[in-house]
């Protein structure tokens, strides 16, 4: 019978050291190689391994089944001669068609494009493509003869081709039973788990002799990827709460808990915060928010609201970054930053190689014979502003913004603001901008939470306000020092309880 322990996790209090610290006790009476530790990103389950490989004193290839569940299906089945879908698959896949087709998330299934993306969810719920499509999909944007047609023409395409893709491993690894029996089985952040994961959390609950199940049901917020965060607040098993925060101070606690509290469907969790009072803000407008001192993590509901954010930081004359695709990136084009880092070193003194000067160049006005001239340059060479003017002639110099005259309109004028401010864009930025889901699991001294939502979101919250409390929530719970929120913008917001 195997005994199954449920790990509930309020906002920073230490699930991941915890179960570390489980998976040490383990150990005493378990070989490595029948203990499985499995997440939900790549990067959770990554950070637990070499947390256990620093703490355990081991080797990365010792901890084979700390991944995440489409890694361990993946591990588990024979591909007998067939391969894995790539972004060039799925291009190829998409030109045949006649879609434009983008790659898949390996951690989600997800695609950028529609219909693939809602193909791939109905096979994570489980659900027929009809079924699903009539539950769940938009009817306005997705037409279901071209749904049936690509999710058809996708699953022919792998076929004929002897491709799979990262769903079908956890299918067939589940429906053939190629999962690995472990004695000593770890599921984090098991509140965001789709039902295609679920079955593969049964096979351990009746095979292994021990299964955690870690998480927390309050910031449960992926269900628009195909959770299932009912089936971990009803899963049966011995509960520990994880009893005090190192990240809340109390006003925050404070201020998070009137959000959560009003969700209907949840498990009650007493927990302590922090015993500093902390602080929260309340501001009409971006602009009273002072960004001068400190790091700041500025979060919106949906990539609308983010845009709206960003332009208030490129009005202020704020360096930031964003979170794009999976990482942050600055607020100018990589070349126009490398062409000033580039100009930078040659105004100082130093010499810098062709490629860099090509960024340099490409944004300063030259005179016709110039190309030629630059064509000639040494290609393994270092080259400082004197042997410059010397070979290709007299340019212009002075500051980066007087010799780079190429900057577009937009981008100059922003970096002016920087540059009268007090802003060091050569310094890794102090504020980053995000989604709320796109900063889940982090954590900043200064967090401000935009209140707006886009028109879907708020057509949803309407309808259902318990998966809308919980991503607010997990907004809220970023913040270590500091709370700033900001008063709805627009006529479609989260509804505050102040």
């Amino acid at each position: 019978m195997t005994e199954i322990i449920k790990v509930l996790g309020p906002p920073g209090t230490g699930k991941t050291t915890t179960l570390l610290n489980y998976v040490e006790e383990a150990m005493l009476t378990t070989d490595i190689k029948k203990i499985g530790y499995f997440s939900f990103t790549r990067k959770a389950a990554e950070e637990a391994r070499d947390r256990a490989v620093k703490k355990f004193n081991l080797e990365k290839k010792d901890f084979r089944w700390f991944s995440t569940l489409h890694s361990c299906g993946y591990h588990c089945i024979d591909l007998e001669g067939r391969a894995v879908m790539q972004k060039e698959q799925f291009k190829a896949f998409g030109d045949k068609i006649g879609f434009n087709m983008s790659s898949v998330d390996s951690e989600t299934g997800i695609s950028e494009n529609f219909y693939l993306n809602e193909y791939a969810l109905a096979r994570a719920r489980g659900i027929s493509l009809e079924e699903h499509y009539n539950k769940y999909s938009d009817s306005t944007n997705i037409n279901w003869k071209q749904l049936s047609y690509v999710a058809e023409a996708y699953d022919a395409y792998k076929e004929t081709n002897g491709f799979i893709d990262y769903t079908d491993m956890l299918y067939e690894a589940v429906n053939e039973n190629l999962l690995p029996h472990l004695d000593v089985v770890f599921i984090d952040e098991a509140q965001d788990l789709t039902p295609l994961q679920w079955a593969m959390v049964e096979h351990f609950a009746t095979t292994a002799n021990k299964l955690y199940l870690a998480g927390d049901d309050d910031q449960a917020i992926y269900r628009w990827l195909g959770a299932d965060v009912e089936r971990f607040i009803e899963y049966n098993g011995k509960e520990i709460i994880l009893p005090k925060s190192y990240r809340l101070k109390k006003s925050v606690q404070d201020f998070a808990q009137s959000i959560i509290k009003l969700t209907k469907n949840r498990i009650e969790k007493e927990w302590e915060a922090r015993k500093e009072d902390g602080e929260v803000h309340y501001h009409q407008v971006i602009e009273g928010v002072d960004f001068s001192q400190g790091n700041w993590l500025i979060l919106g509901r949906d990539r609308f609201i983010l845009k709206k954010l960003e332009d208030a930081c490129r009005e202020q004359g704020l360096w930031y970054e964003k979170l794009e695709r999976k990482k942050f990136t600055k607020p100018i084009a990589k070349r126009v930053f490398d062409a000033i880092i580039g100009w930078k070193e040659l105004s100082e003194g130093r010499a810098v190689d062709k490629k860099t000067l090509k960024k340099i160049f490409f944004y300063k006005q030259t005179k016709d014979y110039f190309q030629d001239e630059f064509d000639k340059l040494n290609d393994n060479h270092l080259y400082d502003l004197d042997t410059l003017k010397v070979v290709l002639g007299p340019f212009s110099v002075g500051t980066w913004l007087q010799a780079l005259d190429k900057i577009n309109i937009q981008d100059r004028a922003y970096l002016i603001r920087l540059n009268d401010g007090s802003e060091d864009i050569f310094a890794t930025p102090r504020i980053r901008i995000s989604t709320i889901h796109g900063a889940k699991g982090g954590e900043c001294d200064k967090v401000l939470l935009a209140t707006d939502m886009n028109i879907k979101t708020y057509s949803e919250y309407r309808k259902n306000a318990d998966d809308e409390q919980r991503v607010f929530y997990v907004g809220a719970t970023r913040a270590k020092e500091e709370l700033h929120v900001l008063l709805p913008q627009t006529n479609m917001h989260f509804m505050l309880s102040i």
